[in-house]
């Protein structure tokens, strides 16, 4: 009974240690941010070095106008013949590699190869994506709507 009320203990004092430590951590990080009162700009002071974000940037530190250039390079949605990871991921067995599976990838890559985005969305110039699963996290949310403003939607059926 000793032991356990010992370890009991010992376990308590680790989840406080840790949770102030974080604690502590988080506020030091804080401390770091120093928002400016009179305008939109915010200062990072870094052991008394300064640095401004100019107008750029919104009152709480975000980029305001994107730079298209971060996504212009072009990568293909789908997975095709030339992916460069397969010799790695044919050692492993699902659901980290496809070991066992190469008559099944190659059937789906022989469906999917001429599959594109309909010609609406491939005229767009940044599309908007997400990714619902179907864990039920999202069931009986009234989030449809929501789901229904991205331009393109993918639901695995896992």
């Amino acid at each position: 009974m000793g032991l356990l009320v010992f370890v009991r203990n010992l376990l308590l004092a680790l989840c406080l240690f840790l949770v102030l430590g974080f604690l502590y951590y988080s506020a030091w990080k804080l401390h770091l941010l120093q928002w400016e009162e009179d305008s939109n700009s915010v200062v990072l002071s870094f052991d008394s070095a300064g640095q401004t974000l100019g107008s750029e940037y919104d009152r709480l530190g975000f980029l305001l106008n994107l730079d298209s250039k971060l996504f212009s390079k072009p990568a293909p949605m789908f997975l095709d013949d030339s992916f460069r990871k397969w010799a790695r991921i044919r050692e492993f067995v699902p659901p980290f590699g496809i070991k066992g599976q190469d008559n099944l990838i190659k059937a789906i890559l022989s469906v999917t190869k001429e599959y594109r985005l309909t010609p609406a969305l491939d005229s767009l110039r940044c599309r908007r994506c997400i990714i619902v699963g179907n864990g039920g996290v999202l069931a009986n949310k009234s989030l449809g709507s929501r789901i229904d403003d991205y331009d393109i939607v993918v639901r695995p059926r896992l």
